[in-house]
């Protein structure tokens, strides 16, 4: 048990992120810039170009945050 700021008692839990959510990061960072370097070889107005960039970053994060969240689910599960 340790105690918090707030003069709680809690119990420690596992280490958050878990490795294989760290390693999903680091994939969707490197899909990025790879996916990122087609989509600006793509398109030809540099507005659309940052409009897609934006997308494809939000994209990315958001579909990163849905694997994260379904391995904590699963992992809870057990």
């Amino acid at each position: 048990m340790s105690e918090t700021l707030l003069r709680r008692n809690e119990s420690k839990g596992s280490a958050y992120p878990l490795f294989l959510e760290k390693l999903i990061f680091l994939a969707s960072i490197v899909g990025f810039v790879f996916l990122n370097q087609i989509l600006w070889s793509s398109i030809d107005v540099i507005w659309y170009q940052w409009l897609a960039s934006v997308g494809l970053a939000l994209s990315m994060l958001i579909l990163n945050e849905i694997i994260g969240r379904t391995i904590q689910m699963l992992r809870a599960g057990k």
